[in-house]
């Protein structure tokens, strides 16, 4: 297989697994844990004496800002609640585009990539999370094992700290280990980042053996929740007292669903965008054929990519919030069964206008046949019935079934009530009736709305006269029901 037939082929399996996952991150990052809400729960205690077993607590106090963190690269950090290293090599990328071209470039990189010009390279320094052993909130020992924070970390000057081990050199941010190589291949460095000790800070969790331990009640598991920091755990350490702490965790719990769904989102639309212009990948190469080709496959990834996206989200919120979902579905079985009530009593007022008017209830092949005699006395507004005029009335017969001669007959009786009618009444009062007998069917079929505003128009009344007609009717006949 060709290096082109290859990456043509990745493109049209990562795009979907692109979305996919993106999808599945919206879904769970709306149903995520919410320690916040977890943490608002916990019962607050003075002193360790007043926790009972496995009881999820909360306990506000002093902190030691002469903490210390034993580092593997540096002597130790002081001060700091937990201190993150991060560790970079400059080593080659190779970058393949859709035509098979391959460009290289040295940049920094967390990992080594697997390629032909790093063979042989080996990153000796690591990434890592420094915690102390535990923690001191007041007279409560906490443990550091899977805590949490919500406070942003700060950079760490590399010239306060004491290298010990490997011999790294400190400029600008960062600690670089040199390779001594030509363009500077294979360097490394350093960035040390933390959250400085509070003064004061609050501990949310579970109190288990005299101390603070991880509540794992919720813990969720699988790439996704870790990719977007859901972990399911209340093992919170946050700075200020109880209020203050449970404010900080609130925000920051909503910057990070707003970020997953904007980054997801995107993400679903880049996802799209991958398997669309790898599909149309064959016309890249034809003129004016590539540019529409590469355009409709933007398009088409924002028409279909943000939709599903909303969709997703709104979906999986609601899901996750019950209480309001069924304030949703009680208001909208609320507003349906009004609507559909009032129209019922609005067409039994109708009926009942109509059985005062013909002298007894017209059933719905009465009411066919006198919408049918409305239509013919409104095409003979000027005496003559024009071509056009019957070829509508025998679609109309034909629409309902009523046969050749059966339209014949209907034709000629309704003829002769336009001869037996007075000439001084309105147009207006025919329109007026048939919109009368369309709605005291069971319901008016858009073939009915169509033929009233069809028979209007020819009247000379513009849509806005012919909806006050029918709103005019309907608000009659809903005054008539309630009185």
């Amino acid at each position: 297989m060709s290096k082109r037939r290859r990456s043509r082929l990745v493109g049209i399996i990562i795009g979907p697994v692109i979305t996919c996952l993106a999808l599945m991150a919206i879904w769970k990052n709306e149903t995520r844990f919410d320690f916040s809400r977890a943490a608002a729960r916990t019962q607050p205690i003075r002193t360790p004496e007043d926790a009972a077993e496995e009881q999820r607590i909360s306990h506000t106090g002093p902190m030691d800002g002469g903490l210390t963190i034993d580092g593997q690269y540096v002597q130790s950090f002081t001060g700091y609640l937990m201190v993150r290293r991060s560790a970079e090599v400059y080593a080659w990328d190779e970058h393949e585009d859709s035509d098979g071209d391959v460009t290289w470039s040295l940049k920094w990189m967390s990992s080594v990539e697997s390629n032909s010009r790093n063979l042989g390279m080996r990153k000796q320094l690591t990434s890592k999370t420094l915690l102390p052993r535990e923690y001191q909130v007041g007279a409560l020992s906490v443990a550091s094992e899977k805590i949490e924070f919500v406070e942003s970390t700060r950079t760490i000057g590399p010239t306060s700290l004491v290298v010990t081990g490997v011999e790294l050199h400190p400029e600008g941010e960062y600690l670089y280990l040199r390779k001594h190589q030509p363009q500077r291949f294979g360097d490394e460095r350093l960035r040390y980042t933390g959250i400085p000790v509070p003064a004061r800070a609050t501990y949310f969790g579970k109190f288990e053996s005299g101390r603070g331990v991880a509540d794992t009640t919720h813990q969720r598991s699988g790439f996704v929740n870790q990719m977007i920091l859901n972990s399911g755990i209340l093992h919170h350490l946050v700075a200020g007292d109880r209020g203050t702490a449970l404010a900080a965790m609130k925000a920051y719990i909503g910057r990070l669903k707003w970020l997953v769904r904007g980054i997801a989102s995107a993400a679903v639309v880049i996802g799209l965008l991958i398997f669309f212009s790898t599909a149309t990948g064959a016309l890249l190469h034809i003129p004016v054929l590539g540019a529409l080709a590469q355009a409709g496959s933007v398009l088409l990834a924002l028409v279909i990519g943000i939709p599903l996206a909303l969709f997703t989200i709104a979906l999986s919120y609601l899901l996750a919030n019950p209480l309001l979902l069924f304030a949703m579905v009680a208001t909208l079985g609320g507003v349906t069964w009004f609507w559909r009530n009032r129209a019922k009593r609005s067409r039994q007022a109708v009926q009942q206008q109509l059985h005062t008017q013909y002298g007894h209830a017209l059933n719905d092949d009465e009411l066919k046949r006198q919408e049918f005699f409305e239509l013919v006395q409104m095409a003979l507004y000027d005496g003559e019935l024009r071509a056009g005029e019957a070829k509508f009335l025998r679609q109309w017969s034909k629409k309902h079934g009523w046969s050749e001669s059966l339209h014949n007959k209907l034709l000629s009786e309704g003829k002769q009530l336009k001869r037996n009618v007075n000439d001084q009444v309105a147009d207006e009062v025919h329109l007026t009736n048939l919109v009368r007998l369309a709605l005291a069917d069971n319901q008016v079929s858009r073939y009915e709305i169509k033929t009233i505003r069809t028979v209007g128009r020819a009247l000379g009344y513009d849509d806005r006269k012919i909806r006050k007609v029918i709103e005019k009717v309907q608000q009659t006949a809903w005054a008539a029901a309630n009185t």
